[in-house]
């Protein structure tokens, strides 16, 4: 059976040659085989070129490893000579493919594939029984071979009609104006505080997020946008964190629009912003009271808990005579209510006005209250 093992990238998202190189020799000593190798020139996420001049000869070492390099989309952009030269390394590769209906005004689905040895290829495709056997094998490619299902549509004339219509000179500008118009809206992400660049804007596609923010943060913002129908994006997850991605490739694309758009992801994201500055300001108030509530919750059970303990061992709480000999209530009792004591109760004040202060200690105060609860009516204890 084949195994798939998806390698590390780089902190710029690209494969490079060394961590090729260990994970074959890795997969050897385990007693596999490596055979195939698919490298990317403009990852769809992020739009990284994956290091071709250290993967090639890293695989040019294992004769039967067959070196894949997939353009879909960046592969457009090597119409233009000044770009070429991210495709550094492409001398290595045994296929190649490319979608124009990605960026080369092309309706989908268009896709260009070329290999190195086309015999490589069609030996494990072929499928010749008598019936579908003809003349013209030698004199004509038989792309009937080239794939699965023995046929395919005509999608050739589209994409000629397109060369014909708009030239090379014609295509080579098209895909020059999406690469000054993405600079653009990259040096208005650049120039605002609030925002970041995540990757290396070379062709047209840039991606963003707010700086220093939550990933819910930037799904929100993106969602907040996508559902206005002013503007329309997709995320990626590039290096663990969630990513806004902006792609200028509309064919009739204008600067007017790059600043439309970035006005409306401005707009939102201040809304966003400031909702989620009150939002947080709100919680570290409500967290605050919180923390001083719960302090104070377990400092009032720590002050009962401390009374309970002093209260239960101190011996004299079960002599509820003592009331009669601690005079706790001393000047309470005949200031606060003098003459509205009853003949009896006015003799128990008096006993207690009677009372040295040395008599008060630490270990009865306590009993007081308690044993003044025991009393009856007639100003007698009970045990």
């Amino acid at each position: 059976f084949v195994k798939l093992r998806i390698l590390a990238t780089d902190s710029n998202s690209c494969l490079r040659g060394d961590t090729l190189m260990l994970a074959m020799e890795e997969d050897e000593a385990n007693g596999l085989i490596p055979f195939f190798v698919s490298t990317t020139l403009g990852t769809t996420s992020c739009c990284s070129f994956d290091k071709l001049t250290e993967i090639g000869p890293v695989c040019r070492r294992f004769p039967v490893v067959w070196l894949h390099v997939d353009g879909a989309y960046a592969g457009n952009a090597f119409i233009c000579p000044e770009l070429k030269p991210l495709m550094a390394g492409i001398e290595f590769a045994d296929s190649f493919n490319t979608n124009p209906n990605k960026w080369l005004l092309v309706n989908f689905d268009c896709s260009c594939l070329w290999v190195r040895d086309k015999f490589a290829l069609t030996s494990a495709l072929v499928v010749d029984p008598l019936y579908l056997q003809h003349g013209y094998a030698d004199a004509a490619i038989d792309y009937r071979h080239w794939g699965v299902p023995l046929s395919r549509r005509f999608r050739s004339l589209k994409l000629w009609f397109v060369m014909r219509s708009f030239g090379i000179s014609g295509l080579q500008t098209y895909i020059r104006h999406h690469c000054q118009l993405a600079k653009r809206f990259e040096a208005y992400v650049l120039r605002d505080d609030r925002f970041e660049v995540c990757n290396d804007v070379k062709l047209g596609l840039v991606c963003f997020r707010l700086r220093d923010s939550s990933d819910k943060l930037n799904e929100k913002l993106l969602s907040n946008i996508n559902a206005s129908g002013k503007l329309h994006m997709v995320p990626a997850l590039v290096n663990g964190k969630y990513i806004i991605r902006f792609c200028a490739v509309a064919q009739n694309l204008t600067e007017a629009d790059i600043e439309y758009a970035w006005n409306v992801i401005t707009e939102y994201a201040g809304d966003l912003v400031e909702k989620s500055t009150t939002e947080r300001e709100d919680q570290e108030i409500t967290d605050k009271v919180s923390e001083m509530l719960t302090k104070k919750q377990k400092e009032t059970l720590a002050y009962k808990r401390s009374f309970f303990v002093r209260m239960v061992s101190d011996p004299k709480i079960y002599n509820p005579s003592i009331a009669k000999t601690i005079p706790s209530a001393k000047h309470h009792i005949t200031k606060s209510v003098g003459s509205s004591l009853s003949e009896e109760h006015r003799e128990v004040a008096d006993d207690f006005n009677n009372v040295e202060d040395s008599t008060i200690t630490n270990s009865s105060w306590i009993s007081w209250p308690l044993a003044f609860l025991f009393q009856s009516d007639d100003g007698t204890c009970h045990n």
